[in-house]
């Protein structure tokens, strides 16, 4: 009888915590309405958008390094990358994936430079930076991109994905 007990207490337990997991993991991908990427995932903030899935979003940054220079985010709204479900952290990566050939063969470029910082905006993002060369994500980004220009931008990119 006491090992019943046990075995009783133990699956409870972990039936509670379980139940206390998912709720944090709802409160954590809650949106949070001061947050400009929300915004934009909701359509109620300017974007130059890409591309999007389910659970992924993909714009233009406002201040690019690189023509071309993505942000990748999550629909949902976390605040750090490494307190992602590992689920959620595997797919941001598997998209970012996706979307590289696109994006390079659109602005060819040798390479996609990431960046995750996370500071400016309290909402994950990755940063796709095309790059030509060496040290290109060490220079500041850019604030005077017309939007004819980040029209044009997001066009060939849009174009690119289409094909891909």
């Amino acid at each position: 009888m006491n090992e019943l007990s046990r075995r009783t207490f133990l699956i409870a337990g972990g039936l509670g915590l379980a139940a206390v997991n998912e709720l944090l993991a709802q409160t954590s991908s809650a949106t949070n309405a001061d947050c400009i990427f929300c915004k934009i995932i909701a359509g109620t903030a300017p974007s130059y958008k890409l591309w999007e899935d389910k659970d992924f979003f993909a714009f233009l940054d406002n201040k690019p390094i690189m023509t071309g220079h993505t942000l990748v985010v999550p629909k949902n709204h976390h605040s750090y990358l490494f307190e992602m479900s590992k689920h959620d952290y595997q797919a941001i990566f598997e998209r970012v994936r996706r979307l590289e050939p696109p994006l390079r063969s659109a602005m060819q470029a040798k390479r996609i430079g990431l960046i995750v910082e996370g500071f400016g905006v309290d909402h994950v993002h990755i940063h796709m930076v095309p790059l030509t060369g060496r040290g290109q994500l060490l220079e500041k980004g850019r604030s005077d991109v017309t939007p004819e220009e980040f029209k044009s931008v997001a066009d060939k990119i849009k174009a690119s994905l289409a094909r891909k």
